[in-house]
């Protein structure tokens, strides 16, 4: 997938205390999960690129949200 459409299917919510809740559409169905990855969190939506951060470019932050809720989901 391109970045543009994992930003489509990935919405982001603070829950509270460094908690994020991330949706995720996945064949057609949402599912939810909550992360404290905060890195991929602040990486998105980030013009500056700064070759030093933990996840290098926005689609590597968005993949590891995505597969992250894949995995709390059992998907």
């Amino acid at each position: 997938m391109t970045t543009t459409q994992l930003k489509n299917k990935i919405r982001t919510s603070f829950s509270g205390h460094g908690h994020f809740k991330v949706e995720i559409e996945f064949r057609g169905k949402k599912y939810n999960c909550i992360t404290t990855d905060t890195m991929a969190i602040d990486k998105i939506g980030e013009e500056r690129k700064e070759p030093k951060r933990f996840y290098p470019t926005e689609k590597s932050a968005l993949i590891a949200l995505w597969n992250e809720c894949k995995r709390k989901n059992d998907l």
